[in-house]
């Protein structure tokens, strides 16, 4: 691209920005140097110049801005309003090396004159400086254009020969030049509205074309198949879209059906969700790639980008589980590559809806809707903006994405409260009490979900894909209590594991054999993967971690699940706990902790009981147990807690819900339920559960076309699980739970499966 530059004016003085040349030449150190004192000089009214060369912007008037002035949906400018004139302040003026620079760390890491998306921020200062509002103080304020200027010159001048821009770690980069190039397509479109900057535009024009190329160029290295980085082409194709559009020029967008269609084809992965970088990530996933993707549905109306994000919302409801009585759902974050994706909350504040522009899919992706905030919450949320009194807070540094202010304002709001709530209540978790999914992913990954009556169970297995994932079972939910259990992706302590003696965590590990089994063990005929969506009863997954000797058996019951670990040597059993303020926790051996006080004992088991639903974990024998708080708390409402059980190499834990509420009036403290399938080999079959929470042994008789079945002596704490076969259908059997000794107490349940 041509580095030719204005002639000097009263705006801008005629000192040049560095060339390309130039920035080569400057050492680590040097750069090491700026990018400390610019953050560390940075203040929220500071300039990092006199303002000697180009004149500072002034700060806002005392008391401004009247938020009653904004309309509802242009709100979101009032925090960028606060940072603009430190951030047209931050641009160099006082150093011919680096004059232009954004210097002051308001926007990306690692603050450094080579990372280039520092330089999306021209997009903001041209927004400002065009758009006369009555709030906008910068509407063609003359300090602004020139320091705009001087900044438009040192992004341009960063550009490689090829039309790609470097960031620190590479010389040519997919996202600093995709989402550079959206912000260059902004910036023109709004100067060239108020007819400001010609030779700037020209200089734009051809560098925004240079880019394009660079970007639609199969034989580069982002074109590889499969696609990695998902949401670093979509950032770009939709720069492309702008460019065209800016420049009158459809010819820049000339490929771009074909390249959706590659995206589309190469980008997402069978189980549905979108390469970053061939594994799922939900951060990036819901909160960059879909508003760019709605972005550019927009521009282009391609059908195929509805099918796309149909998909990735199909998968996305076995991942994002919402949380009753909290604002947002927790995610299986163990899942996650690059971001810690624990929860998402759902807020109505435009200040927050990085991904408002997904919404442009709603209308025909209607799954969407529950993943944001309704209408009415959307709607009270900015009228209570505009009537409060307090002054707007200023963003802070790191956390001003050019692209939040410039998707909110074209976001269509979500549906209603009660349309949000019904499309909640369909998601699949929610709405079906059976089923099993199991789901495959681009790499050697695959991702199991089982619902069954008394709860929902998210597993990952295989690869998985790089150190931040965590792998084996990971998310234990209920629709009516919430998560239970829930392994993150970003502590040393926030995943369900097996700890081995020499410090191994084995859901740090890859799975390297996974094989599921249609019965209670793994002796049980084999199921191929291929046929788990066909099961609706009892199944067991047996897993073998890449540390060798430690195997994993999870059998799914009805009403629970069962994990056995053989570790071959002394281990902990490590249950990461979500914990709500009234919740009761209670070892077996009667030990009742407060929620966020630790406490240690020996037991048998632990529980939590959460109004009318029990959380029974039972591993059967006196054996060492603690439960610490980690301190973490999400959604506002969920303690992160660490239940830890020691065992010498093997261990059974059984987790299984109770309805607490068929308790009540009962002679004895059983819990008792049923569930009855057709196997794959076409037999019928009743599985019978019955849990002792008595504080002494019963005895079990269980009667009925599936009968009769004894269990005697059953101790505290302990169940009696069954599983009857018939050629005819098994609907029903009666459980007897007696208690011993001379006055024995007897309780009845009739059971329906």
């Amino acid at each position: 691209m041509s580095e030719s530059h204005e002639s000097p004016s009263p705006l801008r003085p005629a000192l040049p920005p560095i060339s390309r040349r130039g920035l080569l030449g400057i050492g680590a150190a040097t750069i090491a140097a700026f990018g400390a004192a610019g953050i560390a000089g940075a203040g929220p009214a500071a300039a990092t110049s006199e303002g000697t060369v180009l004149p500072l912007v002034d700060p806002l008037p005392a008391g401004a801005p009247d938020r009653t002035q904004f309309d509802p949906h242009e709100q979101v400018f009032a925090s960028y309003l606060m940072i603009l004139a430190p951030l047209a302040n931050s641009v160099v003026d006082d150093d011919p090396e680096l004059y232009g620079w954004m210097e002051d760390g308001w926007w990306r890491t690692p603050n450094d004159p080579i990372n280039s998306r520092i330089m999306e921020h021209v997009a903001t200062l041209a927004w400002f400086l065009t758009h006369d509002r009555p709030w906008n103080p910068y509407y063609l304020d003359a300090n602004l254009t020139g320091r705009l200027d001087a900044a438009l010159g040192y992004y341009l001048s960063l550009q490689g020969p090829r039309g790609a821009w470097p960031v620190t770690y590479e010389s040519e980069s997919l996202a600093t030049t995709g989402f550079g190039l959206v912000s260059l397509a902004h910036t023109y479109r709004d100067l060239d509205s108020a007819g400001l900057l010609p030779a700037r535009l020209a200089e734009i024009d051809t560098a925004m074309r240079a880019a394009a190329v660079w970007l639609m160029d199969l034989d580069l290295d982002h074109w590889n198949l499969p696609l990695q980085l998902h949401n670093q082409l979509v950032g770009g194709l939709a720069g492309v879209g702008h460019a065209a559009t800016v420049t009158g020029d459809p010819g820049i967008a000339a490929d771009l059906a074909d390249r959706i269609e590659l995206l589309v084809e190469a980008a997402q992965a069978p189980a549905g969700y979108f390469h970053e970088p061939l594994g799922y990530d939900h951060g990036y996933n819901f909160a960059v790639a879909l508003p760019d993707v709605g972005d550019l549905y927009e521009q282009t109306g391609n059908p195929l980008l509805v099918e796309h994000v149909r998909r990735w919302a199909d998968f996305a409801q076995y991942v994002v589980l919402p949380e009753p009585n909290a604002p947002g759902f927790v995610h299986l974050g163990a899942a996650s590559m690059r971001n810690s994706t624990s929860v998402l909350t759902i807020t109505p504040d435009d200040d927050k809806d990085r991904a408002a522009l997904g919404r442009v899919f709603v209308p025909e992706v209607p799954l969407l809707a529950a993943f944001h905030a309704s209408s009415e919450a959307k709607a009270a949320a900015r009228a209570a903006w505009a009537a409060e009194t307090a002054p707007v807070e200023p963003r802070a540094k790191g956390d001003t994405s050019p692209r939040l202010y410039a998707h909110v304002p074209q976001a269509p709001d979500n549906v209603t409260a009660a349309e949000r709530d019904d499309v909640v209540a369909a998601l699949r978790p929610v709405a079906e009490p059976v089923f099993t999914e199991y789901r495959t992913g681009t790499i050697d990954q695959q991702l199991l979900f089982v619902r069954r009556p008394g709860y929902y169970l998210a597993t990952l297995l295989g690869n998985r894909g790089n150190a931040r994932v965590r792998s084996g079972p990971g998310l234990f939910w209920h629709p009516a209590a919430g998560s239970v259990i829930a392994s993150f992706n970003n502590a040393a302590d926030d995943h369900w594991t097996t700890l081995t003696a020499s410090g191994v965590a084995v859901a740090q590990t890859n799975i390297v054999s996974s094989t599921f089994h249609d019965g209670e063990d793994a002796t049980a005929p084999v199921i191929a993967p291929e046929d788990l969506g066909g099961v609706s009863g009892v199944f067991t997954g047996r897993y073998v971690a890449h540390v060798g000797k430690v195997t994993t058996d999870v059998t799914h019951r009805h009403d629970g699940v069962v994990r056995s670990v053989s570790a071959g040597d002394a281990a902990s059993e490590l249950v990461p706990l979500l914990v709500r303020d009234d919740d009761v926790l209670e070892f077996a051996d009667g030990t009742r902790p407060a929620r966020g006080t630790a406490a240690s004992t020996t037991a048998s088991g632990f529980s939590l009981t959460r109004g009318d639903v029990r959380v029974h974990i039972s591993w059967g024998s006196e054996r060492s147990a603690s439960l610490t708080p980690s301190g973490r708390v999400y959604l506002g409402a969920l303690a992160h807690h660490l239940l830890r059980v020691e065992h010498d190499g093997d261990l059974t834990v059984e987790v299984t819900t109770v309805d607490v509420t068929q308790l009540a009036g009962s002679r004895v403290a059983a819990a008792a339920s049923a569930h009855a399938w057709t196997a794959l080999d076409g037999t019928h079959r009743l599985g019978v559960h019955v849990v002792n929470l008595e504080n002494e042994a019963v005895d079990v008789r269980v009667t009925g076309p599936v009968g009769p079945w004894t269990t005697t002596d059953l101790a505290p704490g302990a169940g009696a699980y069954r599983v009857f076969r018939s050629h005819r259908p098994l609907t029903r059997a009666v459980a007897v739970v007696t208690t011993r000794g001379r006055r024995p107490r007897i309780a009845v349940r009739r059971l329906e499966g």
